[in-house]
């Protein structure tokens, strides 16, 4: 009796493994890790996750000792034929004085093949007159299709036109 569990456990781990695999190529956002960065660039003061978190509580605490945020990005792309794949990244913030302001922007990626880690570093002057990041998008695009999205639990994809400033 024993035996035929451990068989049935082995064949629906192989299903639940196999399932992710069924498409044919694919280009997947995985992991988005907005950071918060310092007057000096950092967004930790040591490799660790916890030393990490606390740190970045501070700078979000304190608007004063940031500079500008990064946003990590885990994506995979098991496509062979691909042209002209974009990343673009969407954020919205308000100024306390003025009304939501809205930044975007494109940036080539390498044509890799397997899972790849891409840095974005908001320009500083941007954050500036973000003041509050409120709500973000990053997204893959393979020329004027998005392939793969993620976002911000707070980012609404149709918002009032009339509350946008558009920057670039």
């Amino acid at each position: 009796m024993r035996w035929r569990n451990w068989i049935f456990l082995t064949l629906v781990m192989f299903f639940l493994g196999s399932v992710g695999t069924l498409q044919a190529g694919s280009v997947k956002i995985f992991k988005v890790l907005p950071h918060y960065l310092d007057k000096e660039g950092r967004h930790t003061l040591s490799p660790s996750p916890f030393e990490r978190d606390r740190y970045q509580a501070i700078l979000k605490a304190d608007p004063e000792k940031c500079s500008t945020m990064r946003f990590d990005i885990q994506w995979r792309n098991t496509l062979k034929d691909f042209q002209n794949i974009r990343l673009k990244i969407e954020l919205r913030g308000s100024n306390l004085r003025s009304k939501p302001i809205e930044f975007t922007e494109e940036f080539a990626v390498n044509k890799s093949i397997w899972s790849k880690w891409s840095k974005i570093k908001v320009p500083e002057e941007v954050f500036e007159k973000l003041h509050n990041v409120s709500a973000w998008r990053v997204s893959i695009w393979e020329g004027e299709e998005m392939i793969s999205e993620y976002q911000s639990f707070l980012w609404d994809p149709q918002p009032d036109p009339s509350l946008i400033k558009r920057e670039k």
